[in-house]
């Protein structure tokens, strides 16, 4: 059979199988730009209560009903959080400066919420399903910085839309998607990380305004 469309991704629907986010672990445009060069040294502890494994998943249907799936998603959080907060540390920051704080990141928390704009009865009659999706991080910050102790605890909060076709071909149903539905989970967790970044570096302003 011909395909339908060249842009839309084609996969068998098996909503039990375990997927593997692939991982991305770039600083952003945005970080890059917001982020501010200091002539401090970073002494540095960076670590993820999130083990190597399966993450949180919840989709909660249009009624409100809320479906937990979290042997769905294996990602290796701890690897990916150390190293894209380690290149902003390395980046941003003066590694031979006599002046030095001292920094500890600890992610506390992580999720995915697949959030249904479609109802199932929609769906049964249209194929067609529209959902919401986002991914919440808590992350805890302590910095110590002349002698002073600052803490923070940040909600990181981004979300993308998605939209997929359901359709039968021949005896096996396929579901269509004009996203990819990992890399955008992929993407999320890595836009997750640099928005926390980016809020660590308003909270260090503060810091540094409050230690003149």
């Amino acid at each position: 059979m011909k395909t339908i469309t060249t842009f839309l991704i084609i996969a068998i629907a098996v909503s039990s199988c375990t997927v593997t986010i692939p991982m991305q672990t770039n600083l952003s445009d945005q970080t890059m730009l917001l982020a501010e060069n200091r002539n401090i040294k970073a002494d540095y502890v960076i670590h993820s209560d999130i083990e190597n494994g399966f993450l949180k998943y919840t989709t909660i249907q249009k009624n409100g009903v809320e479906y937990h799936r979290d042997e769905l998603l294996k990602f290796d959080m701890p690897k990916a959080f150390t190293e894209l907060w380690s290149s902003y540390f390395d980046s941003k920051f003066n590694s031979y400066s006599n002046d030095k704080m001292d920094i500890e990141i600890i992610l506390k928390d992580f999720e995915f919420r697949d959030q249904q704009t479609t109802s199932i009865i929609e769906s049964s009659f249209t194929g067609n399903s529209k959902n919401s999706l986002e991914a919440k991080a808590i992350v805890y910050v302590k910095i110590i910085y002349l002698n002073n102790i600052y803490e923070n605890e940040f909600i990181i909060v981004t979300s993308d839309y998605n939209e997929t076709q359901s359709m039968k071909i021949g005896g096996s149903y396929y579901t269509s998607s004009h996203t990819n539905p990992t890399q955008q989970k992929s993407q999320l967790i890595n836009d997750c990380m640099n928005k926390g970044i980016i809020q660590f570096e308003n909270f260090l302003r503060s810091v540094m305004m409050t230690s003149k």
